[in-house]
């Protein structure tokens, strides 16, 4: 099973990548894709989108994934 993850501002420049391809042996939650590119670094204020819908107040653990899925990571904006 196969999800890409686009990801977007700073984490972007973190990763050093646009985008990453995972593969995983099962359906995944979003809560397993977050661990596999973030660990324990989720910044607070992170929007999240799966196939272009906005996910909003979601338990990331209950969020089945399925092939094909596209999972966008989009860090909230700071500056001044």
């Amino acid at each position: 099973m196969r999800i890409t993850v686009r990801l977007f501002a700073r984490l972007r420049e973190e990763l050093g990548a646009d985008r990453l391809e995972l593969t995983f042996e099962q359906d995944p939650t979003l809560a397993d894709v977050l661990d596999r590119v973030l660990g324990d670094r989720r910044p607070r204020g992170m929007l999240i989108a799966i196939n272009n819908e906005l996910l909003r107040g979601r338990d990331p653990r209950m969020v089945r994934l399925k092939d094909g899925d596209v999972v966008d990571l989009m860090p909230p904006a700071s500056g001044g």
